[in-house]
């Protein structure tokens, strides 16, 4: 837990950085009569599509599991952007998208063939972040630091699995759906931040734009429910890098 709350705190101190840095080049550039906060009404909307690749770890306790090795998955985020410029190195920025979120589980011990359980899980997610750019007219660099909310809509599970007799042992492969039921929390939220750089394509149009981000995700709620005789937090980290195509107005 003391580890979660360093990240969150690491998390605001970047944004406040960032913001810190922007805010000094901002009104050296604008002028002493210029208030660095007044609105700027010709502020302009972007929207967009985004497609890439998703790499998740998921972080809980050992309890009970001795013999359960986790590790990552890869996955993907396909989604859509929007993003409303404030002034010409802050907007605001949310992403609409379904992601895959999987990690995957082995067992240890030493079996006759592995045993081993990949989670696949999908969830659709609503980032909001701030969006603090700088470079020239074409070529920008962008920082994100913000939150999200993402639902769970559906898992699958494939693997190795294995059962037992009293003379024998028989292993087996699976692959099935799993159905959710009340230990679940499928309405989760976290902490999002990363960096990214955007170019407008001036030779095709003026208002195309392609992007390249890296972003994490980190969760704050846990995707299993805790109840009064049992506390099992499981929480899931991913991190995306996609590439992106806006149309700005």
């Amino acid at each position: 837990m003391k580890t979660r709350y360093l990240k969150i705190i690491a998390v605001a101190l970047f944004c406040w950085i960032t913001l810190g840095i922007q805010a000094q080049t901002a009104s050296e550039s604008i002028g002493k009569e210029v208030t660095l906060l007044q609105p700027d009404f010709s502020a302009k909307w972007s929207i967009g599509i985004k497609l890439g690749a998703s790499w998740t770890t998921i972080s809980q306790s050992n309890w009970g599991r001795i013999d359960e090795t986790y590790t990552s998955l890869y996955g993907g985020d396909i989604g859509v952007t929007a993003r409303y410029a404030f002034t010409d190195w802050f907007a605001l920025r949310a992403d609409l998208s379904t992601m895959t979120r999987s990690y995957r589980m082995d067992r240890n011990l030493n079996y006759l063939d592995p045993v081993y359980t990949n989670h696949i899980n999908r969830f659709v997610m609503l980032p909001i972040m701030a969006d603090f750019s700088f470079g020239g007219k074409q070529l920008q660099g962008h920082a994100y630091c913000g939150g999200y909310g993402s639902y769970w809509w559906w898992e699958s599970r494939d693997g190795r699995t294995y059962w037992m007799t009293d003379y024998y042992v028989y292993f087996e492969n699976f692959d099935e759906d799993r159905k959710f039921n009340s230990e679940d929390q499928r309405f989760i939220g976290g902490v999002v931040g990363g960096f990214g750089v955007s170019y407008t394509l001036r030779s095709l149009s003026k208002k195309d734009i392609v992007s390249l981000d890296v972003l994490y995700y980190y969760d704050l709620v846990s995707h299993h429910k805790s109840y009064s005789h049992l506390s099992d937090p499981r929480y899931l980290n991913t991190l995306t890098v996609t590439i992106g195509w806006a149309f700005s107005f």
